[in-house]
Parts: structure tokens; sequence; C-alpha cells
């Protein structure tokens, strides 16, 4: 019994922890915080150093209320779709990400992070579709290279 348990419930969490690599890359949200005002600011660096340091849960406490006065900041949307799924809510991050690409501010990132997550939650054409957006600014080569073979594999297992 213990061993049909184990392959039921742990091995696709592991499997889905070893997808689930997502990689915060705080240098790509620099554009959009510039936008925020020095205190909303300097909450963003509190957060980002919970985040480095394992602690998501208080990392959103933190972004929720710089979400609220600031909406439509892409940067603080990926941060906080970074924190959720840290702290296992693939959906909510997801959801983040979304909002974050519909932001009228920040770069590339936000549409390859986007990508990553659609990934993660099997939306391979929503993936299809960000990663063309990061193609034509052709800023991140590697990663889209990256991601373009893992989506690959995943279009193979369906």
């Amino acid at each position: 019994m213990r061993k049909l348990l184990w392959i039921v419930i742990v091995c696709p969490l592991l499997t889905f922890a070893e997808s689930a690599k997502v990689d915060l890359r705080v240098d790509r949200l620099a554009s959009a915080l510039k936008l925020l005002n020095d205190e909303d600011r300097n909450i963003v660096d509190q957060a980002v150093q919970l985040i480095q340091s394992g602690n998501h849960s208080l990392a959103l406490v933190r972004l929720s209320s710089l979400n609220a006065r600031n909406p439509e900041n892409s940067s603080l949307r990926i941060l906080t779709a970074y924190a959720q799924l840290q702290v296992g809510n693939l959906l909510g991050a997801f959801e983040q990400a979304k909002t974050a690409e519909k932001a009228p501010n920040g770069n590339s990132y936000k549409c390859f992070f986007l990508a990553k997550l659609a990934l993660l939650t099997g939306d391979q054409a929503s993936c299809s579709r960000e990663l063309k957006h990061v193609k034509g600014v052709g800023d991140m080569k590697a990663d889209v290279k990256e991601l373009e073979k893992e989506l690959k594999k995943t279009k193979g297992k369906s």
C-alpha cells in the first residue's frame, strides 16, 4: 500500500518539482520597479530579501499592499507570482503572471515568465504565444531556446 501511495502521490510531485524550476531574474524587473516611489522600492527590496531567504509567505504579505497601490506594475506582479509559486500556488502564480504580461510596463521578461508558468500549468498554446513575443524582441535567446526544448518535451508526452 505504501508503495502505491508513493507512486500515486509522491512521484508526480517530484516530477513537478523538477520541471517547476523557475528562476527569478530580479535584474530584469528593474525597469518597472523604477516607476515606484522610494518608499515602495524600499518595501520591494525587503520583499526580495525575504524571497531570497526563503520566507515567501511574508514576502507575499509585503507585496500585497504594493500591488494594491500599484496594480499595473508588471515587476510587482512577477515577484508576487514567483512567491506564490514557491508556496505551492501554481494557479495563483499563473494569474499574477498573466496580469504582469498585460501591464503597460516591463520588458520581454514578463512574457518569458508567463511562458514558463504556462508550460508548468500545461497551457502549451500560451507558452508558445509568449515565446514568440520574447523571440521577437531577441534579448533572451538562450533562455528561449531552453524553454522551447522543454515545450517540445511536453508536446511529445501529450
